[in-house]
């Protein structure tokens, strides 16, 4: 009676030997890499050029239009993981009250970053990159004036939740030569796909 019970558990093995390796892939923790978007929501932001000659810089209060943004993240919600990103974001109203030159400010940063996991649902994240930046986009005070796009060295901390999707708080800072900064407060609201098998 034991060798026909010993046959047929072996037999069995032999007729589904996926299943069985299957559940143990399912348990390692694998690395996945896959693309995700997101939208920004600035709740605050202040650029300031380059002084070369006069010192220009504008800011805003919630913003009208949220920016987009897009990369690829690899990792489980479990362990660290890795992302590079990239996102536009076009501020309308964005103006300097005391020194009024225009409106408008554009800016396109690309960070790369880290994110740990908290507890459950919570991670933090922290990275850094560029960020280049336009101001008075909608110039009135000298229409044909050169307004090129400057850089800063940017540095970025979040705290958030997520499972498909993930919304976090970000604060990002950035500077340059010649006194150039940028600060940058909002949301963010993404779709990353299934990082939880």
């Amino acid at each position: 009676m034991i060798r026909i019970i010993i046959f047929l558990v072996t037999f069995s093995f032999f007729l589904n030997p996926c299943s069985a390796q299957q559940k143990l892939i399912k348990n390692e923790p694998l690395f996945v890499l896959r693309p995700y978007i997101f939208i920004n929501y600035n709740l605050y932001h202040r650029y300031q050029k380059p002084s070369f000659n006069n010192e220009q810089s504008v800011g805003q209060v919630f913003n009208v239009l949220p920016g987009l943004g897009g990369g690829l993240i690899m990792g489980k919600k479990t362990v660290l993981m890795f992302s590079v990103e990239g996102a536009l974001s076009y501020c309308p109203f964005s103006l300097d009250i005391e020194g009024f030159e225009g409106m408008g400010a554009l800016s396109f940063p690309l960070l790369a970053n880290f994110r740990i996991p908290v507890e459950g649902f919570f991670f933090f994240q922290f990275g850094g990159g560029v960020q280049f930046n336009q101001i008075n986009i909608h110039q009135s005070v000298n229409p044909s004036a050169v307004n090129p796009f400057f850089m800063t060295y940017i540095g970025e901390l979040s705290v958030g939740v997520e499972e498909n999707l993930f919304l976090l708080y970000f604060l990002r800072f950035g500077y340059n030569g010649q006194s150039a900064s940028t600060f940058d407060f909002g949301i963010r609201l993404g779709l990353n796909g299934s990082l939880w098998e």
